[in-house]
């Protein structure tokens, strides 16, 4: 028996194929040509952002309430988290939810009849 040494791995006998492309990058991606451009819309109006800045001013008054209190008084213990929560849970939510209702409604198309029936 003669011993022979296999290699480690198993040595190629062809070069690699390389796939070639066929087409650049640039020409894959499809491109809208002619299309209507959108302007671009706001998501909120006047309306939310005065309620939007009117929590932000009460979140700024609570923390400045806190720092400006002594630290185990009432303002700093009560009044400045009362203060936190309202704008942050209530005030700046509802800034952002104001007017919801009125969009979907508006944007709902009307259900017209196809059947034929009048």
């Amino acid at each position: 028996m003669s011993k022979t040494a296999t290699p480690a791995r198993p040595v190629r006998t062809q070069a690699r194929q390389v796939p070639s492309r066929q087409q650049p990058l640039s020409s894959r991606t499809k491109k809208k040509e002619g299309g209507p451009i959108r302007p671009f819309q706001m998501p909120f109006e006047a309306k939310n952002i005065r309620i939007i800045v009117l929590g932000i001013l009460v979140v700024g008054i609570g923390y400045l309430v806190m720092w400006m209190s002594p630290t185990m008084s009432d303002m700093a213990l009560t009044v400045a988290p009362i203060l936190l929560i309202l704008g942050y849970c209530v005030i700046i939510p509802y800034g952002i939810m104001t007017g919801i209702r009125s969009k979907r409604s508006s944007t709902t198309p009307t259900e017209t009849s196809t059947n034929g029936a009048a």
